[in-house]
């Protein structure tokens, strides 16, 4: 005698997605915040290395022209390179303070639309959403968004889509400041020890 075995009531579950009714719309004005939050981050930490920049060479100029000196044989005083570092530390400070409002104020507005985004899909009759919660990890909550909307309704990757290109931009960015610094650190260096030999 064979036994049959009965179908197991987790695959018809599994294999039925809940699903929006054609025409649910896939994007709120809160879902685009929170993309365009991850763009106008990465506007924000442009900004803050760009202000950083100016100060942070003079810096570096003027401890090569110490090197130099003190190369030279010439007497450095003792208290150059803080008089040095304190004359060029209200820029370097402002720029960081800039940059670290800006930073704060776009992670808050990311939050706050988080949430209006999470509330207005359940509106919109959306049965399961990617939780708001998730906006406290910037890039994160766009493209978890994005990935639950488009399982239920087929459509809404455009946040996802921003969200990534704002984090790749955001890597490039850091690498290619960090590239730009350090060659003109070195050129400052190769520049003041020419002037010495």
């Amino acid at each position: 005698m064979s036994a049959s075995v009965p179908p197991s009531p987790w695959s018809h579950a599994a294999a039925e997605e809940s699903r929006v009714p054609p025409g649910t719309p896939v994007y709120t004005a809160w879902a685009w915040v929170t993309a365009w939050t991850t763009v106008a981050a990465v506007a924000a930490t442009a900004v803050s290395l760009w202000l950083m920049s100016g100060p942070m060479l003079v810096y570096v100029r003027h401890i090569a022209e110490l090197s130099g000196l003190s190369a030279t044989g010439a007497r450095v005083p003792p208290g150059a390179m803080f008089a040095i570092m304190f004359d060029l530390m209200p820029g370097i400070m402002t720029a960081s303070l800039v940059g670290t409002a800006l930073s704060w104020a776009i992670y808050a507005l990311a939050i706050v639309a988080g949430y209006r985004d999470y509330v207005q899909l359940g509106r919109l009759g959306y049965p399961k959403r990617f939780h708001w919660a998730w906006s406290f990890l910037s890039p994160v909550y766009p493209i978890g968004r994005a990935v639950v909307v488009r399982r239920q309704a087929g459509a809404g990757s455009a946040t996802m889509w921003i969200a990534l290109a704002a984090t790749a931009a955001s890597i490039l960015l850091s690498i290619g400041w960090s590239f730009w610094l350090m060659t003109a650190m070195f050129d400052a260096i190769a520049s003041m020890r020419a002037m010495v030999a």
